[in-house]
Parts: structure tokens; C-alpha cells; sequence
């Protein structure tokens, strides 16, 4: 993990030193340009300071705002100014100026969107044919933390009430790190009120083992929330099943779940890459997040690539799968090329 976070940090500060050389192209202005080479940083001092439980949590929410704001930025303007270096290398008679400044403004106009894209979860609804009718409600990657604040869990509340479901299931990464001290309180009053005509379930996800996995179930616990931790629960003639994450060591397999005599299993688990797992055992319905849907274009690609596509309904052999954007996000705070969602799954003929 330390070596993954060092290899980030490096490839962001050259990200902000080629930004840096854009910004002196447009403004002449060096201590402007020494500025955009230091908030590359800012993003790395935060996972160090989270890291090393550093208690002064303003100043960690303060360096964790600018530099996953910041992260956006300098991922599409450092790419934007390579390509414009490039064509100017081959052709002098640009005014690269005024091509590095049209690529900024662009660039600003584009994160913009994508902030607006990001706070704005929608419902999606789709259908699958089985022999019961059931609505279910299926929310992942909420992130409630220190950037994606309580009022993304109350957008997600407000499309829940709106879809109107039979059952809900979390579907891991709902609390996301500073959240149990940021909004603790305000998560189960919110989580509370969401109400549907049965339960709600949750799996816990990567991010509820690395912010603190016990404290996280407590927290569900306490708002009303039933965790499935590598256990299953019968309802209405369906087994539903939720596993632990798989960052967890000694989780259990599938198969050591599920004992002989379930049917009709749903699985939930938050990272998608047990899907073939579920496929083999011949999983009636598979539902994970994780992905975000790379969250932010080309990152898809590489999403898509590493699992299957987000939120595209896919069956094999006898299993559906799905695997959902999320209704939050984490880190840079934009959703560009994807969109975030609360999924209505509607089971019936």
C-alpha cells in the first residue's frame, strides 16, 4: 500500500510541475506557478495525515478538500498541456498561449460539471424476470467522509422514498474515512428514516476495513441496519447473501456459505471481482459496486477492463450480474463520463 501511495504521489507532482509550465505559459507569473507545483502535494500530506491518526481533523479535512479537488485538475490540464508542447514542438507558429489558455478554460468547465454530476445521484431502474414480484433498492459507495458530506446520504434518501421499496441493501463503502466523526450522529438519524416495507440489509466494503470495520457495523447497527457478514438471510423464496470484503484475509468462500438447499441466491458483495464465483455456483443475481464506473473518464477503461462493465445489467449461463457506478464518490469529487445512482431492482414476471 505504501508503495502504491508513493508511486501516486510521484506521478501527481509531475502532473503539477507540467501544469505548472502551462500556468507560466498563460501568466508569466513564477510564484503562481511554484503554487501549482506545491497543491500537487496536497493530496498525498492527507492520506499521511489519516495515516498517522493525526487528531487535528480540520486541518485534514482542509488539505483533503484542496488536493482531491485539485486531483481533477491537474489529471486533465497536465494531459491537455502535453498534447499542446507537443503540437507546438512541431509547429512554432501557434500562439500557445492563447491554446493553453482556451485548454484551461475548457478544463474548468469540464470538472465543473462533473462536480455538479457528482452531487447529484439518480434512480435507475431495471427489471429481471423471476417468479416472485420484489422491489429491491441497492446503494453502494456512498462514501459518507470528510469531502462527500452527510448530504449525499440525504439525496440517497430521497430516492429510496421515491422508488419505494419492498427491501434496501448496502452495498459496502458507505462510510468512507473522517465520516464516523464528521457525521456519526447525522448518519443514523438519516439512516433511520429510510424506511421500506421490510429490512435493510448492508456487506461492508474496503473502505469500512480501512476507516475501522467494527466501528462502522456498530454505527449500522445503531441506525437500524442489518449487517450480512459472510452469512445469508431467507426472505420470500430468496436466499440473500452478503459477503465480507475481499481485502478481508480469511473470508469464506462462496460455496462455504451457501449450503446445499439454497436456491434462488442473491449475492452482495462489494467488489465485483467475485462475480465468476457466483456465476459457477449458479447464482440466481450478483450485485457489487467498487468501481465508481472509473468515476472519471479514461478511468473506465480501466475498470471495465480489470472486472466487466458498470451499470449494465449481463447475465451468464443462469446468473445476472450488476455491477452499479455508486451513489458517491471518492477522492476528486467529480463524476465525468458516468453517471451516480440508486438502482430500483424490480423482480417479477
Amino acid at each position: 500500500m505504501v508503495t502504491v501511495f508513493t508511486i501516486i504521489a510521484v506521478l501527481q507532482v509531475l502532473a503539477g510541475y507540467v501544469c505548472a509550465k502551462g500556468i507560466y505559459c498563460i501568466t508569466k507569473i513564477t510564484w503562481l506557478s511554484v503554487a501549482v507545483v506545491l497543491l500537487s502535494i496536497t493530496a498525498p500530506l492527507s492520506f499521511g495525515a489519516i495515516r498517522n491518526s493525526l487528531k487535528c481533523y480540520w486541518l485534514i479535512d482542509l488539505i483533503c478538500n484542496i488536493g482531491y479537488i485539485y486531483l481533477g485538475f491537474i489529471l486533465y490540464f497536465s494531459i491537455f498541456c502535453v498534447f499542446a508542447f507537443i503540437i507546438y514542438k512541431l509547429n512554432s507558429g501557434i500562439d500557445l498561449q492563447k491554446v493553453l489558455s482556451g485548454g484551461l478554460i475548457v478544463v474548468l468547465l469540464i470538472l465543473l460539471a462533473g462536480y455538479v454530476n457528482a452531487l447529484n445521484p439518480r434512480l435507475k431502474k431495471i427489471k429481471i424476470p423471476y417468479d416472485h414480484n420484489l422491489k429491491i433498492c441497492f446503494v453502494s459507495d456512498i462514501h459518507v467522509g470528510s469531502i462527500n458530506t452527510i448530504t449525499t446520504l440525504e439525496k440517497v434518501s430521497a430516492l429510496i422514498e421515491q422508488a419505494n421499496p419492498d427491501m434496501i441493501i448496502l452495498g459496502g463503502d458507505v462510510i468512507d474515512m473522517r465520516g464516523l466523526h464528521n457525521y456519526g450522529g447525522e448518519f443514523v438519524s438519516i439512516m433511520q428514516k429510510i424506511t421500506s416495507k421490510y429490512r435493510t440489509y448492508a456487506v461492508i466494503g474496503n473502505h469500512e476495513i480501512y476507516t475501522g470495520a467494527q466501528d462502522c457495523i456498530n454505527l449500522m447497527k445503531k441506525a437500524g441496519v442489518s449487517m450480512l457478514l459472510d452469512s445469508y438471510v431467507t426472505f420470500d423464496n430468496l436466499d440473500i447473501i452478503g459477503r465480507l470484503d475481499e481485502t478481508v484475509y480469511r473470508r469464506k468462500s462462496l460455496q462455504e456459505i451457501m449450503p446445499g438447499g439454497l436456491e434462488n441466491t442473491l449475492v452482495v458483495d462489494h467488489s465485483p471481482g467475485s462475480i465468476d464465483e457466483s456465476i459457477k455456483n449458479k447464482v440466481f443475481l450478483h450485485l457489487s459496486g467498487h468501481t465508481h464506473g472509473g468515476q472519471i473518464f479514461p478511468l473506465n477503461f480501466l475498470t471495465s477492463f480489470l472486472y466487466k462493465p458498470t451499470a449494465v445489467l449481463d447475465k451468464d449461463c443462469d446468473t445476472y450480474f450488476y455491477i452499479s457506478t455508486g451513489a458517491g464518490f471518492w477522492g476528486p469529487p467529480y463524476r465525468i463520463g458516468n453517471v451516480p445512482e440508486v438502482v430500483l431492482i424490480e423482480l417479477g414476471k
